[in-house]
């Protein structure tokens, strides 16, 4: 059925659906707030103790190393080897100290607690001066030992040094406990604050919905899909989307049963009504029983192709292609008590014939025991195009997304099983493992670049740009693959290479997507070239020159709109999302310049990207 084209144009926003947008954030911000503030508690805390029985240990050692030294001069003094032995063993047996010894410079040990080790059995007849050693204390963390060497004093020489070894796992008790008892205090803290956050949320959260929903019914809102809330909140959302339902039900019946007695009764009653009906956008019929059209207001008319005249007060019967209607108003008129079907007319691949999807409900409604069936016709193309694309997309993106990846991941593999035997081979692997990643990362620009078309939100952020080096790049990006398809890439320069005002990331995602664009329809053996030209106030024109495959000219400006491709069968295996035009156009637009294409079929293409110099640009501003 031709009826009037819809615009492809597609607000997934007046969809989505709300929920807990208000009570999450705000839990989820507490929640995390209150978990910064307890962990930076416990870590001040865990700190502290440690410093503190950090210091207190080795106050502890040094104790324990003037004692046993003051002890040890007093028995070398006395030349009492085998007490100060007995000393040493006595030392290590309590547990004071794992290792002790003494030594003579020039000489060895003398004593030490390791009864495995050779000692020297013999004082010195006369203490010589030795050069001094100084008191310390050294901590091994790797080894978790401490070593406090001591200097002994006697006969007024500093000749011998005592060596005590401690183990620093017993100086430091208590503060893994004091640790483990703090995270399982934060644990339970914060289940417990998950749990008072999840019955604020089932409580409150379906409230906060419903109050958003309210806010834009405020505002002039009056679309049920607009004011729905989420199911999950509870049954106070429950209840909510049911008295919507009832809403958009009640409002049906009453418009229904205007038009009927309207078109039933005429006179001055319906004087206004026709007027009204006719400014809606859908339409509206009403028929008999022997399928006699009493009413139909304009929309109705568009879209079954006939006029006001030759419908009223005739058959329904002779409006073309209509016998998929006629069946279900003969059908919904049979049934008696209420009765609602629902059809859809036309395909969306078929929309370049049909013209548009209609979505057609069929109601029967009683006046004085006379059956009559209203029609209500609404154009649905918008959504199912909506659709559509959206399913082409992601079908698209994830091929686009599987090819870089899977060219990844086989480079990858191949740079490991070479390892260092092969470096051109591994430098080779890194190279194209670079490029599919870069490759990549415009993949998922581009797919940001729609989400924000989407929501209205796509900028530009104009900096000083440095021109050479963006070209320099560019060509560098596209020159391996040029040569994996014997395509001779060729990019003309400027002699000079001005600084211009534009957005870096933007422009270069522009220029990526017309080059990339141009090597991927040009065939084997073809040849790409770019031009680049700068006026005299810096106004940038950058060409992009090809022989491939070319575009009808019918074609030229649909491949601008977003998720489209050209009606080319040459091109059915090539992939592609369908974006990389559109945001090109829509960059180089928000710059101030345009995107523009010229093209024959099988003699190439030329598109062009402008962007306007500094006083242009100072004008538009």
């Amino acid at each position: 059925m031709n009826v009037p084209k819809a615009q492809n144009r597609f607000d997934i926003r007046q969809y989505f659906v709300r929920g807990e947008s208000l009570v999450a954030t705000t839990g989820m911000a507490f929640i995390a707030i209150l978990a910064f503030a307890v962990g930076g508690v416990v870590w001040i805390s865990a700190r502290t103790i440690d410093d503190s029985i950090v210091s207190q240990s080795e106050d502890q050692i040094r104790q324990i190393s003037e004692l046993i030294a003051s002890q040890a001069e007093l028995r070398l003094s006395d030349g009492d080897l085998p007490g100060l032995r007995r000393l040493f063993h006595d030392a290590a047996a309590s547990g004071m100290v794992e290792e002790c010894e003494v030594s003579v410079p020039d000489l060895g040990v003398i004593a030490s607690s390791n009864t495995t080790q050779s000692f020297v059995n013999k004082l010195p007849d006369s203490w010589q001066p030795a050069p001094n050693v100084v008191a310390s204390i050294t901590h091994n963390d790797q080894t978790q030992r401490t070593v406090v060497l001591e200097p002994l004093l006697v006969g007024g020489q500093s000749g011998m040094t005592l060596k005590l070894v401690v183990n620093k796992s017993v100086q430091v008790i208590g503060s893994d406990s004091i640790r483990a008892s703090s995270v399982g205090i934060v644990s339970v803290g914060l289940i417990l604050m998950l749990w008072v956050y999840r019955r604020f949320r089932n409580r409150l959260g379906a409230l906060a919905a419903i109050g958003e929903s309210l806010k834009a019914a405020s505002a002039g809102e009056r679309r049920t899909p607009c004011l729905v809330v989420g199911e999950n909140l509870g049954p106070e959302a429950s209840i909510w989307n049911q008295l919507l339902a009832e809403r958009e039900e009640l409002e049906q019946m009453s418009v229904e049963q205007e038009i009927v007695e309207a078109a039933a009764s005429g006179g001055s009653q319906s004087i206004g009504l026709p007027a009204a009906c006719n400014t809606l956008t859908q339409g509206v019929v009403l028929v008999e029983s022997d399928l006699q059209v009493i009413y139909a207001n304009g929309a109705a008319c568009v879209f079954l192709r006939v006029s006001s005249d030759e419908l009223i007060d005739s058959s329904f019967e002779q409006v073309p292609e209509s016998d998929l209607m006629i069946e279900t108003i003969k059908s919904v008129l049979e049934n008696d008590g209420s009765s609602r079907q629902i059809i859809e007319l036309g395909e969306v691949k078929n929309i370049e014939n049909q013209g548009a999807v209609l979505r057609v409900a069929i109601t029967r409604v009683d006046d004085e025991d006379v059956p009559r069936a209203l029609i209500f016709i609404e154009d649905v193309t918008q959504q199912r195009l909506a659709d559509d694309s959206q399913n082409a997309f992601i079908a698209q993106a994830t091929h686009e997304l599987r090819t870089p990846l899977t060219t990844i991941r086989l480079y990858a593999e191949e740079a490991i099983d070479s390892g260092s035997e092969d470096e051109e081979l591994r430098e080779k692997a890194l190279n194209v493992i670079n490029s599919e990643t870069r490759r990549l990362e415009r993949i998922v620009g581009d797919m940001l670049c729609v989400a924000e078309i989407e929501a209205g939100s796509l900028s530009i952020h104009r900096d000083t740009l440095r021109t050479e080096q963006l070209f320099s790049e560019l060509e560098e990006d596209y020159r391996a693959q040029a040569k994996d398809k014997s395509i001779e890439l060729v990019f003309d320069l400027p002699p000079k290479f001005p600084t211009i005002q534009a957005d870096r990331d933007r422009l270069a995602q522009a220029l990526h997507n017309l080059v990339g664009n141009a090597l991927k329809y040009t065939p084997s053996g073809g040849r790409v070239e770019v031009r680049i030209n700068f006026s005299e106030n810096h106004a940038l024109k950058f060409e992009v020159i090809d022989n491939g495959i070319g575009i009808d000219e019918s074609q030229h400006e649909r491949i601008f709109d977003r998720f489209c491709r050209a009606d080319d069968r040459r091109i059915a295996k090539v992939t592609g999302s369908g974006l990389g035009l559109a945001l090109a156009r829509q960059i180089a637009r928000l710059h101030g310049g345009d995107v523009m294409v010229e093209s024959d079929i099988d003699k190439g293409s030329v598109f062009t990207l402008t962007i306007p110099g500094i006083q242009e640009m100072t004008k538009a501003a």
